[in-house]
């Protein structure tokens, strides 16, 4: 507690100076005046001790009252007597005075004072007739920024008797000062809401900071949607959800110097995660670059600057996110199949339990008898001949070596024998001379040997890193299976056919073959499969999420190339993804490594080839680029545009006050304010079984029409084809034919939508054979079965319009193989794995065959349906904006644009094209379930969360309602607008979801509330 605040045994200086004075007048009076006892003083005393003690109190009741008021404050009225006394142009501040009243009457209750025959008491009278009388009583200001409280209170009888007859009543006023910022936090607050309520126009506050956020988001991810990256949801909820909590991170920073920290790391959490993943959901095409983000300034950030620019300024793309996303899938099913002379799944499980056993043998001579050199019987004699005899015989030779040692990386010793070989030597020699009958000599030694025999066996080579092996050739290891255990056997079998360790020995001594080897297929776990396929379907779906960010300026204009850098980023990481173990637990294990490896290789290999057909698209983008008049030059203005400059750190109070400078913290529950429901555990104010969803947005495109994709006109040019159009976006046209037909009977309109519709069933026929030789090659469906598995899947969706935009953007993948592995006839169904291998081959074949060129659609039966459509669209969304959003064009763009419709080429003839724009009518009801602004290192914390509020105002001993407290709450509505150069398709929602609510824009009155059946809140 700081000094200013702390009132705790202090003497009022009256008090001191009267006790003084009366003190030394008292001595003095002493010393001169000998004789008569001296005048009774008591009744002056008891009263000077009861009104200091009267002054302290209600300096210590207007301390709790400001405590106790800021901790449950009142802001509505309640419907009653000492409610209505509250109304006024500052609820606040009269509750705050009725309070101290209430106080201050309690705490003088116990004070009197008494000294012999006097007693001194302080009351405030008869007790007030109502609450408006005790509000009256009571003034209050504040000090030094509202930081200190001064009070004053009225009407404080202050009486003495003597003797039980009153010498004395006095009625005084008394003004105390408490370091209690009650003020300060109360008024912060309320500027807080107040720019939560200002409209996007009038004063800086949510709506402004909001309107620049998401029409920010919206010009650049309109920018991207021209510039043919696949965005289809230009404007969604998630948008305006990290907009709105940006915005309320300023807004708290300008009310109270800084923001609550919780918040501002929850929208730096959001930034990244709806600025990398979310903001530009791309279709997994390898062609197409897939992101482009809007970046919003951390609210928080220190370096933020202090100078402000024009808050209409818009912040372009800055980057782009280009993920792996189809290509893993691609990547997987090529392993899965082979491809390209590449290995498949199969053959790397089946290499990895291939071996090779050998079987060999060693000759070591341990004794070395010499040959005895020739001697003659005699002088003279001569050597007529020698014959030499040998025997050998084989015994065990008892060797040290111990167990089975390893003898080399992925080999083992599998079997060993060790044989003694003694060769006995006798050597006669026949000696003749002259004249003499010939003699014969002998002589004899011998050699010693040992013949070591091993068998090995040696793992085959394969993509796996090299890494010691836990357990070989014998039973164990990952899956506890024979892990190789039939080479020990095969050893054996290698020694026999040999002969036996005695035969190998001689031979090796006498020579022969000693050495053979075969190679080995060992048996396989049953669950080895299905264990490597599961391993490498995560390492897929974790590939697959894989991104880098490339500058937008570079990606605008052709001169950056996210697929190399992805390939990149993947031989980068490739030990990290690969994850390979410092041992490996036995063959299993080394063959799951091994086809992770072999997977890796061929991500890679694909975006190598995406990044080739990247380098095509540069070439085609510029072109593309530089004939609808967007070059770099413009890109890069974009580029340097950023929003206004949020409020700077202060904080409350001068340094030379009592209080010194003042620190006060936000605190919102939930920091920050999601679509999706949380957790009453986490929500103070709210009670801890319930959940509570504190946003609801809605956001409605006005001119959703889709009548035509802008990434098809980039790739057209790329593909060289300018006569005929996907099939997307001929399926998008077919779309807004139908729909336009619901309304408009018209039979030009009517002609070409069917003309277009027998156009999109022929190239459907290609999507229905891919659809039905996936089944045939990934199931055991007949052909029957088959047949009635797509007939189900197609028929899920309404007409050739609804088919052919499901087949290129995945849902018509996910229906065939949902139907596919429903439970048959006899209730069985389909494994796990079978049905992600199922999943991921239609994803790959039909996204394949629904983007290529075979299935285009011939341009100018599109065109005649876009033609007519557009001819209805735009008179209809034309007479919508002037009916429902004139007002909110004319508030939102002070009108710049007037009444002219967005969202549709400004000269549907396209001829000339001044421009095309879009039009999102955004809206979004929040509120927090307690809101709390403290002041740093102390206890004092004002509370905003709904509570209900009442007091003993007449003293009757029963409670009286005074009001709530409101909790801080917003509703904004304004308009994003986005406009694009002409050319191309133009900009807008194609999702077919024109009125995006979140999950609590619902019912007849939209807004924050707890899950419930009445979706009211109860309090913790």
């Amino acid at each position: 507690m700081r000094l200013a605040e702390d009132d705790r045994a202090r003497i009022p200086f009256a008090l001191l100076g009267v006790l003084l004075l009366v003190g030394s007048s008292t001595f003095a009076a002493s010393l001169a005046t000998p004789g008569p006892a001296p005048v009774d003083r008591s009744a002056d005393v008891v009263a000077d001790r009861v009104d200091a003690e009267a002054t302290a109190a209600l300096r210590t009741a207007a301390r709790d009252a400001a405590t106790a008021a800021a901790r449950d404050p009142v802001t509505v009225t309640a419907d009653s007597d000492a409610g209505t006394a509250l109304a006024g142009s500052d609820i606040f501040r009269r509750y705050l005075r009725l309070r101290i009243f209430l106080a201050a009457r309690a705490a003088m209750d116990p004070i009197e004072h008494r000294r012999g025959e006097s007693v001194a008491r302080a009351s405030f009278g008869d007790s007030v007739a109502d609450a408006s009388e005790a509000i009256e009583r009571v003034s209050i200001a504040g000090l030094d920024d509202g930081t200190e409280l001064q009070v004053t209170i009225r009407g404080l009888e202050l009486t003495v008797e003597s003797e039980s007859r009153t010498l004395e009543t006095r009625r005084v006023n008394r003004t105390v000062t408490v370091g209690i910022p009650v003020l300060a936090l109360h008024d912060r607050t309320m500027n807080f809401q107040e720019r939560l309520n200002a409209g996007p126009l009038e004063s800086p506050g949510l709506a402004r900071r909001t309107t620049v956020g998401v029409t920010a988001m919206a010009q650049a991810r309109g920018l991207g949607q021209y510039g043919g990256l696949p965005i289809e949801n230009v404007v969604g909820n998630r948008h305006v959800a990290l907009s709105t909590n940006a915005g309320l991170l300023d807004a708290q920073r300008a009310a109270f110097g800084r923001a609550d920290p919780d918040a501002a790391a929850g929208v730096r959490a959001a930034t990244l995660r709806t600025g990398l993943t979310d903001l530009l959901g791309a279709r997994a095409d390898p062609r197409v670059v897939s992101a482009v983000t809007g970046r919003l300034p951390d609210p928080n950030a220190a370096e933020r600057s202090e100078t402000r620019t024009d808050w209409r300024s818009l912040p372009a793309t800055r980057t782009i996110s280009v993920g792996v996303n189809g290509t893993a899938d691609e990547a997987f099913l090529s392993l899965l199949r082979g491809s390209n002379g590449a290995q498949r799944l199969e053959s790397i499980r089946h290499d990895g339990y291939r071996a090779t056993v050998s079987v060999r043998a060693g000759v070591r001579t341990i004794d070395d008898e010499r040959r005895p050199t020739p001697r003659p019987p005699g002088e003279n004699w001569t050597l007529a001949h020698s014959d030499t005899s040998k025997a050998l015989s084989v015994t065990e030779y008892r060797s040290r070596r111990r167990g089975n040692p390893r003898v080399g990386v992925g080999t083992r010793r599998l079997y060993s024998a060790t044989r003694r070989v003694i060769e006995r030597w006798r050597v006669e020699r026949t000696w003749v001379k002259v004249n003499e009958t010939p003699r014969t000599t002998s002589a004899s030694w011998r050699d010693v040997h040992r013949v070591h025999i091993i068998g090995t066996g040696r793992l085959r080579e394969t993509a796996a890193p090299t890494r010691p092996l836990g357990s070989v050739f014998e039973s164990g290891g990952a899956l506890s299976g024979p892990n190789l255990r039939e080479g020990r056997s095969e050893a054996d079998r290698l020694v026999s056919a040999l002969g036996g360790p005695d035969a190998i020995a001689r031979k090796a001594a006498t020579g022969g073959r000693t050495s053979g080897s075969r190679a080995i297929v060992g048996e396989r776990p049953a669950d080895l499969d299905a264990w490597v396929y599961a391993d490498l379907a995560q390492l897929r779906d974790r590939v697959r999420t894989l991104s880098v960010d490339v500058a937008a300026s570079d990606a605008a204009t052709g001169r950056a190339n996210g697929a190399a850098r992805l390939a990149a980023l993947v031989r980068d990481q490739r030990a990290e993804l690969l994850d390979t173990p410092t041992r490996y637990d036995g063959v299993a294990d080394r063959t799951r490594v091994a086809a992770r490896a072999a997977y890796l290789d061929r991500v890679v290999a694909r975006l190598d080839d995406r990044a080739g057909q990247t380098r095509s698209q540069n070439d085609g983008i510029d072109r593309a680029l530089d004939a609808s008049g967007l070059g770099p030059s413009r890109v890069a203005e974009l580029a340097a545009l950023t929003p206004h400059a949020p409020s700077p750190r202060t904080n409350v109070g001068e340094k030379t006050g009592v209080r010194g400078e003042t620190v006060l913290v936000p605190d919102a529950d939930p920091a920050y304010l999601a679509l999706d429901p949380v957790e009453g555990t986490l929500v103070d104010g709210i009670a801890d079984d319930e959940r509570y969803v504190g946003l609801a947005v809605r956001n409605v495109n006005v001119f959703s029409v889709p009548y035509g994709d802008s990434a098809d006109l980039v790739t057209r040019t790329l593909l060289g084809d300018p006569g005929r159009v996907s099939l997307h976006t001929a399926g998008q046209a077919l779309l807004a034919a139908d729909s336009t037909l619901e309304t408009h009977r018209n039979p030009q309109l009517r002609a070409r939508r069917d003309a277009l519709a027998r156009a999109v069933e022929r190239s459907m026929r290609d999507v229905r054979t891919t659809a039905t030789r996936t089944l045939a090659r990934e199931t055991s469906l007949s052909r029957d079965e088959r047949r009635r598995v797509v007939d189900q899947s197609f028929d899920r969706f309404d007409g050739p319009g609804e088919r052919s935009v499901a087949a290129t953007d995945g849902s018509l993948a996910r229906a065939v193989a949902a139907v596919a592995i429903k439970p048959n006839s006899t209730g069985r169904r389909a494994s796990a794995l079978a049905a992600d291998r199922l999943s991921t081959a239609l994803r790959v074949e039909l996204r394949r065959v629904a983007t290529s060129e075979r299935v285009r659609v011939p341009e100018s039966a599109v065109d005649d349906a876009v033609t007519s459509t557009r001819t209805f669209a735009e008179k209809a969304v034309t007479d919508a904006a002037g009916r429902a959003t004139e007002r909110g064009v004319a508030r939102a763009t002070n009108d710049t644009i007037g009444g002219i419709p967005a969202g549709v080429p400004l000269s549907p003839t396209l001829s000339p094209w001044v421009a095309t724009a879009n039009l999102w009518v955004v809206e979004s009801r929040g509120a927090y379930g307690r809101f709390a602004v403290s002041v740093e290192e102390s206890e004092t914390a004002y509370v905003r969360d709904g509570a209900v509020v009442a007091l003993d105002v007449d003293g009757d001993g029963e409670t009286e309602a005074l009001g709530r407290s409101e909790r801080i709450g917003f509703r904004v509505r304004t308009v994003a607008v986005a406009v694009v150069p002409p050319g191309r398709l133009g900009v807008g929602d194609t999702d077919g979801n024109a009125d995006e609510r979140s999950m609590a824009w619902s019912g007849s009155a939209p807004g924050p509330r707890c899950v419930t059946t009445t979706g009211q809140c109860y309090r913790e």
